[in-house]
């Protein structure tokens, strides 16, 4: 798999939401493509501490990083450019 197509099934994949073959090759992907990889395991940390509710967070980080989880879930993961 390439990296764009990755990118498209990531939060499904993450999610347990792909089918077998799907999760093998995103899986292999993962392991062989350090930049999709470590995207991984940061949507993974950033999805387990919102689902704990980590305290200690400023009111402007948790809507920061809520919002992110929001666009990881649409696919977004970038932030739209600025003006």
């Amino acid at each position: 798999m390439r990296c764009m197509a990755v990118a498209r099934v990531l939060q499904a994949y993450l999610d347990g939401e792909v089918d077998h073959e799907t999760a093998v090759r995103v899986g292999a992907h993962l392991e062989a493509c350090r930049r999709c990889g470590m995207k991984a395991e940061t949507y993974r940390a950033i999805k387990a501490s919102l689902a704990r509710g980590e305290r200690g967070w400023d009111d402007l980080t948790r809507r920061r990083l809520e919002e992110f989880a929001r666009r990881l879930g649409q696919g977004r993961p970038e932030p739209p450019p600025g003006p």
